[in-house]
């Protein structure tokens, strides 16, 4: 994929990646690709956004702990550092 390509940017690890228009122009519901580039992105994603907004620390723990944090490393440092509040004891 050329850097022509790249139309969106990851809410995760800010990696540029290309969406089509469908899923832009979607208005019945948000499809996963237009927060972040992979599935498993927006699962990370769920799990911080119900844990800012309903403030159970316990469930987005859980949440993540099912979560592939192995390129944590590569996230935005935000994203880095509510995953640390949340997977603190």
């Amino acid at each position: 994929m050329t850097d022509h390509n790249i139309n969106a940017y990851c809410t995760i690890c800010n990696k540029g990646y290309h969406i089509c228009n469908t899923c832009k122009n979607e208005k019945k519901f948000k499809p996963w690709r237009t927060i972040t580039d992979t599935m498993e992105h927006y699962k990370i994603f769920m799990a911080i956004h119900g844990y800012t907004t309903a403030g159970d620390k316990e469930q987005a723990k859980a949440e993540l702990q099912n979560c592939n944090l192995s390129d944590m490393n590569s996230f935005k440092p935000e994203i880095k550092a509510a995953i640390a509040e949340i997977m603190a004891s």
